[in-house]
Order: C-alpha cells, then structure tokens, then sequence
C-alpha cells in the first residue's frame, strides 16, 4: 500500500467520524459533511456512492439504539413518500454529469448554511400535519437521490412532530435507515461498487462507528449550538467551494 492510499484512508477516516459526531450531537447533519469533504480526498462519484452505505449502517446503528423512541404514527408519511422520491432522485442522478451535481451540491449547501443562520432566532414553525410530513418526505427523498442530503427537512419536521430530542432522534435515524438503505441497494443495482471503492468502507466504517458511538454519549451534554453554528458555517464556506470548483475557479 502506498503513501497516498494511507492518506487517502486517514482522510477517508476524520471525514466520517466528524460527520457521525456531528449527527450523534446535533441528530443530523452527517450526510452535509460527508458530502463536503469526501469529494476532497476522492471522485465526487466515489463519495456520491460511499455516503448511502454509510448512511445506512449508521441509521440502522442508531436506530437499534432509539428504537423504543421511534413514533410509528408520526413518522409512517414522511417514510413512504421519502422512500417514493429517492427513487426518482437517483433516476435523474443517473443521467446528470459531476459537474452539474456540483453546481447543484453547493447551491444546495450554501443555501442550507444561510438557512439555519437565519432561522436560528426565530425558527420557522411548521404544523406536524400529514401534508407537511408529506412534503418533507418529497424533499427528502428527492435530495437523497441526487446529493445524499435529506436530513434538514425530515429534521425540521420531526422537530416539530415529536415531544422530546430522543422522539425526534428515533424518528429521524428510522426514517434514514429506511431512505439511505434504498437508495444504497438502488446504486448497487447500477453497478456502481467496484472492488476499489469497497475497499474505502474499512476506514469509513471505522470513523462512522467511533464518531457515532461518542456523539450519542454526548448527546444533550453538548453546547448544541457552537457545533450548529460551526455545522453552518462549514455548508456555507464549503457550498462557495464546490461551486468554485465546478466552475473551474480554481
């Protein structure tokens, strides 16, 4: 094994383990620095195919863990829709070149960044109706399928679906088991796992199940909102970054 696959291998390894510190503190969020950084040390198509198993492996980690918190009623909608909509985001992924994925990935996490800083004092207030768990889902599902980015609208929702964080987080880390894992068995159908990407999952499982382990044993213990704002931050700064790159700015 040469010096750059070791590098790439740690590189591989921080990059997980902060996104699933990041989840296990805020309850989402890894998906978006995942989806930052990965494509910094490997092809943006690599990343686009790691961040579902990941997802899944951790959702289904987290789920075990919060089952019993998992409100069935509240999350069914948002689950059958979103499950729906990833089909048809890794659909029109499949036909989309990487430079146009990028164009779209910062946009989306620029946006996303300014987003939460703005509604950070004043939250926007949505009512946990069907319908509204049902436009969550849309756009979830939809942006799993494209940027293996669906956590901020579910959170939005859920946050205000649920009487309490370990509600929110079973809802949550449920309803990615069940989206990230189809759209994971969706990319394999394409061929997308080849024996050196395979290869990546040993250190991405490895940062995945360390960040996870000590984010969920800090969860609640944590100054939640240092992590959001420097969470927030990253998105915008890394948002300008893969648009400059798209752009070839430099």
């Amino acid at each position: 094994m040469d010096s750059t696959m070791i590098t790439t291998y740690i590189g591989i390894f921080i990059i997980l383990f902060a996104g699933a510190f990041v989840q296990g503190i805020v309850g989402f969020g890894s998906a978006m620095v995942w989806m930052s950084f990965l494509p910094l040390v490997i092809a943006f198509t690599d990343a686009a195919s790691i961040v579902p198993l990941m997802l899944t492996i951790l959702g289904g980690y987290m789920t075990i863990r919060l089952f019993k918190y998992v409100q069935w009623k509240t999350a069914i909608i948002p689950l059958v829709v979103s499950l729906i909509c990833t089909s048809i985001g890794v659909w029109i992924m499949a036909f989309t070149t990487v430079q146009t994925m990028q164009i779209v990935l910062g946009i989306f996490l620029f946006l996303i960044g300014v987003y939460f800083f703005v509604t950070s004092k004043n939250p926007i207030v949505i009512k946990p109706t069907p319908l509204n768990g049902g436009i969550a889902g849309m756009i979830a599902g939809t942006f799993t399928g494209l940027l293996n980015i669906g956590g901020p609208p579910l959170a939005i929702y859920y946050s205000q679906a649920t009487d309490e964080p370990l509600q929110f987080k079973g809802c949550l880390e449920f309803n990615f088991l069940v989206m990230y894992g189809w759209a994971a068995i969706m990319k394999g159908f394409q061929g997308v796992y080849t024996a050196e990407l395979l290869t990546f999952l040993i250190p991405a499982t490895a940062g995945l199940l360390g960040g996870s382990l000590i984010g969920l044993k800090l969860f609640g213990k944590f100054d939640k909102k240092i992590v959001s704002r420097l969470v927030w931050t990253m998105l915008v700064i890394m948002g300008l970054f893969q648009l400059g790159k798209a752009f070839k700015l430099f």
